[in-house]
């Protein structure tokens, strides 16, 4: 092989490397633990928030605003957003979440600052503690593109104030 022949192959066989790195990371990153579906960050499952779209996918994302930023983008609406209660860890429909904005960040990663509670109690007693407020109205987070069944507890949709 002349030397130009050698030189053209390690040329092509490093442009070859260097286009397989990205399959290569994502092959090796897939085995491991769950991702954030929009930053790729590691997931606490303390913090995370949980979309189904309507064809059945779910996407995971690590925050809430992670959580905001994927509904604003979706293509079409999804069935269903749930989060995880900050302070048991137990998932819960978006809907029916209590959120505060503190000056606490719940996930420091994404610079959140939003924090999710099942339970009224907590949200306030958060709230009163570092500052914050409790969102409602238009204020709420992972309004996005759900469907209104999807974002609306059944409490809200009969008056209740939220």
């Amino acid at each position: 092989m002349t030397r130009g022949a050698t030189r053209a192959a390690l040329f092509a066989g490093g442009l070859a490397a260097v286009a397989a790195l990205p399959l290569v990371g994502r092959a090796w990153r897939s085995g491991g633990e769950p991702r954030c579906a929009l930053d790729g960050v590691a997931l606490d499952a303390s913090r995370r928030v949980r979309v189904v779209e309507d064809g059945g996918a779910e996407r995971l994302l690590c925050c809430v605003a992670c959580g905001d930023r994927w509904l604003a983008a979706a293509a079409e609406p999804v069935r269903a957003a749930f989060v995880a209660d900050e302070a048991t860890g137990a998932e819960v429909p978006a809907g029916e979440a209590w959120f505060v904005r503190s000056r606490v960040a719940a996930f420091p990663v994404c610079a959140c600052f939003v924090h999710a509670f099942a339970r009224e109690e907590d949200a306030r007693r958060h709230a009163a503690a570092y500052g914050g407020e409790i969102l409602d109205g238009k204020a709420r987070p992972l309004r996005g593109r759900a469907r209104r069944g999807a974002r609306e507890s059944a409490r809200t949709r009969q008056g209740g104030k939220r």
